[in-house]
């Protein structure tokens, strides 16, 4: 029987295999008798009193197809490799050395204990790389390098000092992500690189992105919330799993409108879930009504995940953050429904009402809050355009930007 071992940073936790035509999981008695141990996902939860409990495909594949790419980057994967794209086992055994999270999936012969390093590399080569990722997504097939994120678009794991770029190598943590342009979508890099930074500049928790230039064209370099470094300045990686894996869905019912979770069912799992509900509750509420005021009909369960902290279980820092109202030929309907509703054009106070009602908050609190984001939106935006026309040459896309942001605040004032 082929199996692949299971790692959380350094600690062996089970086995995952293959069983007929699907997948099947168990914990090691050694892990679960461990100090301190942590479920890879609330749908894999432990199996106290029945130690040698196997998952089942349902039960098992929720979590780790969810490791995996989506879409077309999963499809050029498989062809760069010589997999079928259905074999989520082989594809884990070749790219499941560095997941999201602190999660590694590696051949029984392997161990992340294995030699590993950073191999520097120019700006001229990385954007050499980058753009022939739709071909080769992840340096799939590079000796050594086994890079594997969710997620249907094209990006590289990396390592970023503030001066130059690596590559990871074995067991070494990436620091950052860098994002190619999405094909026929306007400047997404800068698109994406506002809205993260309007998030943080408005309170939410998000991680630091920007524009960065490499030999002459654009990315998006992000740093990764799901690592830090311990007293001795040594990256270590937290464990994450997303909405869709601790709800037990897989990535293509990710949407609401195909199975996914609604933002009923999100709110209803961060009670659940989070060690501090109430303050999470709050989080997702701002991240709920941001992306309603940026324009972001891409909200699904796949963006949202929790992060396994040494201090409990809370919401992880926001992320793909974009605006689609931007762009006229994308579906701009709720990929979650707001009170009921899918349009945004369509939206009237009784959703409002609904919506509140639905996530277990007050209408009275949730107004507050949608009113107090919009007027500071709009106070933000307009001050980080100003510094992205300075400093990007005046993209036009800074000026799409605002006008979908006004056209929200607009709304808003309407709801209320």
């Amino acid at each position: 029987m082929q199996s692949l071992t299971v790692f959380l940073n350094e600690r062996r936790v089970g086995l995952l295999w293959q069983e007929g035509n699907g997948l099947a999981f168990r914990y090691d008695a050694d892990y679960l008798e461990s100090s301190s141990p942590l479920p890879l996902s609330r749908h894999l939860p432990f199996p106290f009193g029945e130690l040698g409990k196997t998952f089942s495909d349902r039960e098992t594949r929720a979590f780790f197809e969810n490791l995996l790419p989506e879409g077309e980057v999963r499809a050029q994967l498989a062809r760069a490799l010589g997999i079928s794209r259905g074999n989520t086992f082989a594809l884990l055994s070749a790219i499941g050395g560095d997941c999201a999270g602190a999660v590694s999936v590696m051949p029984q012969d392997q161990s992340p204990l294995a030699d590993g390093g950073r191999r520097p590399i120019s700006d001229e080569e990385l954007a050499e790389r980058l753009d022939h990722l739709p071909d080769h997504p992840f340096l799939a097939d590079e000796e050594g390098v086994r890079l594997s994120l969710a997620g249907a678009q094209n990006k590289l794991p990396v390592c970023f000092d503030g001066r130059g770029f690596s590559l990871p190598i074995g067991r070494v943590p990436s620091t950052h992500i860098l994002k190619i342009p999405i094909p026929n979508l306007a400047d997404t890099v800068v698109n994406e690189a506002f809205c993260m930074t309007l998030a943080r500049r408005l309170g939410l928790q998000a991680p630091a992105a920007e524009v960065v230039a490499l030999a002459g064209r654009r990315y998006f370099l992000v740093e990764r919330y799901d690592r830090y470094s311990d007293a001795a300045g040594i990256q270590r990686r937290l464990h994450q799993e997303d909405f869709c894996q601790a709800l037990g869905i897989p990535p293509d019912q990710k949407y609401e409108n195909e199975g996914g979770p609604g933002l009923k069912a999100c709110f209803a799992l961060v009670r659940e879930w989070s060690s501090e509900p109430l303050p999470d509750a709050a989080a997702l509420l701002d991240w709920t009504l941001f992306n309603f005021l940026i324009g972001n009909a891409d909200a699904h369960g796949k963006n949202i995940a929790f992060l396994y902290r040494p201090e409990g279980v809370r919401l992880a820092p926001f992320y793909d953050l974009i605006s689609t109202a931007v762009y006229e030929r994308v579906n701009n309907k709720f990929a979650m429904r707001f009170g009921g509703e899918k349009d945004p054009r369509y939206l009237l106070p009784i959703h409002l009402e609904r919506f509140a009602g639905e996530i277990g908050v007050g209408l009275r609190f949730a107004k507050r809050r949608l009113q107090t984001l919009a007027a500071e939106i709009s106070r933000q935006a307009v001050a980080l355009a100003d510094e992205y026309r300075r400093d990007l040459s005046n993209p036009v896309i800074i000026r799409r930007l605002l006008d979908v942001i006004d056209q929200r605040t607009g709304k808003v004032r309407l709801l209320l």
